[in-house]
């Protein structure tokens, strides 16, 4: 993902200050219908606001582990370039806590991470590896945020 055309795509669309999602009629749920049928045996809910928010957000409960921990595959999907996250949660029976895990600590969590990697894949998307999202983003000013990051600029301004 990390090319000089990403990095001025992104200048390019904050040129004129923060895109709003809203006023600039992004489809809310753009890729939802065809997430639900590729995880067709989970719950799917759409968590995309375009408060402070460049990108589609979806969270997918992928199942309850033997101690009655929740893990929660959340993908994002940026409107400012063809990019897209994704990251697993593990959260605590009563889900008042959660910690960000690897997919391979999960036994179906490889799967998963390859169906949606393919998924975007073939629709042209490039997935945002971690080390990237921190990258600084030279020229942008955000509403919230002092420094303008790769993932700052692409999914949530308030990460």
């Amino acid at each position: 993902m990390h090319s000089e055309n990403s990095i001025e795509s992104i200048q390019n669309a904050f040129s004129n200050g923060c895109p709003n999602g809203a006023l600039l009629g992004w489809d809310a749920n753009r890729f939802y219908e065809s997430l639900t049928k590729l995880f067709y045996e989970f719950s799917i809910s759409n968590e995309t606001d375009f408060n402070y928010s460049y990108c589609n957000s979806y969270d997918i409960a992928v199942g309850n582990g033997e101690q009655g921990e929740n893990f929660v595959i959340t993908v994002k999907i940026s409107f400012i370039i063809d990019a897209y996250r994704m990251q697993l949660t593990e959260y605590s029976k009563d889900k008042k806590s959660g910690k960000v895990i690897d997919f391979e600590d999960l036994n179906e969590g490889t799967r998963f991470a390859e169906n949606v990697r393919s998924f975007f894949e073939d629709r042209g998307f490039t997935e945002v590896a971690d080390e990237e999202l921190t990258h600084i983003v030279e020229n942008v000013h955000l509403e919230l945020a002092d420094l303008a990051t790769v993932g700052k600029c692409l999914f949530d301004d308030y990460e």
